[in-house]
């Protein structure tokens, strides 16, 4: 790009002003090229995957709230997220469950990761040709598409690739320039990853590694250090303050976690997962693997590399190494920066958060997906001389070294265009979701006036069962129904004609209620002190039904209590047996009925509902 011009046109008053014009060099060109080409892959897997489980529970969750307090800073799963709770809020209310919408929004993040890179590399490096082989490997790495195809991992890892290389390019620009306007954007970019993922935290301890291994002016790296934070105090204040006031605030907000958050893991089982993910998950897929995709879970498949595939991995790995400590000089930092990142940032966390339940969580690639981005900056770092950089190579490369680099590269990306493929094919549930959803998104556009829908799960495909009650159909499709079916649907009222939504997704009437049942074939059930108790016992919660089959002269109120709850229910006169059901939330053992005069109860059910034909 050439500097601006101001020119004198040798006409009195008149100016002539030639602007600087973009040059995009090869190098640029071809950037940009290998960046529309993985968004090009990435969104073809995007258009096979669909909502699955944490994405209904934030949809709900954004549907039942406001943009509060309690709703931003409540931790998920270990999670503390403002800006991903605020941004499914905005998605969610835009248009509930439109999965272009979130697909667009999701590539429209990733790219800009991808280009953000592009940004960082051309600071640290310039517009050399050799930038593109890190920038292929990030862009093309399998291990980050797993995360961008379940939007509830996307909302956290793809934010925080953004974060990471605005916020390093911000800090290098700074670095070069002395601007402190440049300091405090990183510093800025670093918020914004905080508040999409808890691993923002570790993003100031990236910067300052590669600020102290890289930019400094050379020596030892602990006298790099040293010097450092005695040259520039002002920002590395700011970012230790960052840190204290993130730590007091996911403190103080653990109590929200539930029994979800972090806890002890259990020694097989940590043993096991980090087996997985540090010996075969991530080390094949920042070369282009796993290749092959086993165990498939909701989310898609589970990294399941062959054994020749993990052991060529751990050689390439080796030999890349190996070649650029051999000739760039300071390479191991930069490999230590990414191998401590891998282990404490990515290993730790998730050990605290998942550790005691299964060892297979080390297969699953998202947990690692941020370390493919790390790796691929510190590849740069151990293979390229900075700008201006003096003495940089401990020898220079030979001859062969530029072909070579580039024949690997095209090898890693032909795999991992491989792996992505395959990861494709294993996203077979989406299609069976957007159906249950396309069809109870109907069912509920033409649901009678006044309905009463009683809650029930929605299907294990779509939500598993550990999530309680926030897998209701009161939850997960009340977003999709019309302000007063959706208050119906999260408080129904006793009715004669309650419906309830199938597992296909459609609007059907109640069948019977699955539990406890009693009935009369002639007379009614004789009230002692005014009532009638029946040995039901009960687990609470909206999913919890009553129904009472009777004959009346005149309307009545009959008072219904299980345990602590009491429900009133007002029954209208009727001289036919008549059969109306009520929710009734009590835990507890032994229903009472009340029994006003002219009331005569026939028959008592209590349980789940039970979806008609």
């Amino acid at each position: 790009m050439t500097e601006t011009e101001i020119e004198d046109a040798r006409q009195p008053g008149t100016i002539r002003i030639r602007l600087a014009a973009p040059r995009l060099g090869p190098a640029t060109l071809a950037a940009l090229a290998l960046i529309i080409v993985s968004l090009v892959f990435k969104a073809h897997v995007l258009s096979r995957s669909y909502f699955i489980e944490d994405d209904f529970l934030f949809v709900g969750d954004a549907h039942e709230h406001g943009l509060t307090w309690d709703y931003l800073m409540r931790v998920h799963k270990g999670h503390l997220m403002p800006g991903a709770l605020l941004l499914v809020w905005v998605v969610s209310r835009a248009a509930a469950y439109n999965w272009f919408l979130v697909c667009s929004v999701m590539l429209a993040l990733q790219a800009a990761a991808s280009v953000g890179m592009l940004v960082l590399l051309r600071r640290l490096f310039g517009g050399r040709t050799g930038i593109l082989i890190p920038l292929a490997v990030y862009v093309f790495a399998p291990l980050t598409v797993p995360a961008l195809s379940w939007w509830s991992a996307a909302l956290n890892a793809v934010p925080l690739q953004v974060a990471i290389v605005f916020s390093l390019a911000a800090h290098v620009r700074y670095v070069q320039t002395g601007d402190m306007r440049f300091a405090w954007r990183g510093l800025a970019w670093a918020v914004l990853g905080m508040a999409f993922s808890t691993k923002g935290v570790f993003l100031p301890f990236v910067t300052f590694a590669v600020t102290t291994a890289y930019l400094g002016p050379g020596g030892g790296w602990v006298r790099s250090m040293v010097r450092e934070l005695r040259a520039r105090p002002r920002i590395w204040l700011a970012y230790a303050g960052l840190l204290a006031a993130y730590a007091v605030v996911y403190l103080a907000q653990q109590g929200t976690a539930g029994d979800e958050g972090a806890g002890v893991p259990k020694t097989d089982v940590t043993a096991g997962l980090l087996g997985w993910m540090l010996g075969k998950t991530f080390p094949t897929g920042v070369v282009g693997g796993p290749l092959n995709w086993g165990g498939l879970a909701g989310t898609g498949g589970l990294a399941d590399p062959s054994s020749p595939m993990v052991v060529s991995a751990w050689l390439t790995i080796a030999v890349v190494v190996a070649l650029t400590c051999l000739y760039r000089r300071h390479a191991w930092r930069a490999w230590l920066i990414a191998a401590a990142f891998v282990v404490v940032a990515d290993a730790a966390p998730t050990v605290l958060a998942r550790g005691r339940y299964t060892a297979l969580v080390g297969t699953e690639t998202r947990y690692v997906a941020d370390a493919a981005l790390i790796v691929a900056i510190c590849l740069a770092l151990a293979f390229l001389p900075l700008r201006g950089e003096e003495r940089a190579l401990r020898r220079p490369y030979p001859e062969i070294m530029p072909l070579a680099a580039a024949l690997a590269t095209f090898v890693v990306v032909g795999m991992s265009i491989a792996s992505i493929t395959s990861y494709g094919r294993t996203l077979v549930v989406g299609d069976r979701i957007r159906a249950y959803l396309d069809t109870a998104r109907a069912s509920l556009a033409s649901a009678p006036a006044g309905a009463q829908i009683y809650p029930r799960p929605v299907p294990d495909y779509a939500v598993l069962p550990w999530n309680g009650e926030r897998r209701l159909t009161s939850h997960v499709l009340a977003p999709l129904a019309g302000d007063v079916l959706r208050a119906s649907m999260r408080d129904p009222r006793p009715t004669d004609k309650p419906y309830v939504i199938d597992d296909s997704g459609r609007l059907v009437g109640v069948a019977k209620l699955f539990g406890y049942f009693d009935f009369l074939k002639e007379g009614c059930y004789p009230p002692k002190d005014g009532a009638v108790t029946f040995p039901v016992e009960s687990q609470g919660g909206p999913e919890a039904v009553g129904a009472l089959s009777y004959t009346s002269e005149r309307p009545v109120t009959v008072e219904v209590s299980l345990g602590a709850v009491s429900r009133r229910v007002d029954l209208p006169a009727s001289a036919q047996n008549r059969l109306v059901y009520f929710p009734h939330p009590g835990v507890g053992r032994g229903m009472r009925v009340t029994a006003p005069d002219g009331l005569c109860l026939k028959a008592v059910a209590f349980g789940a509902v039970v979806p008609g034909p």
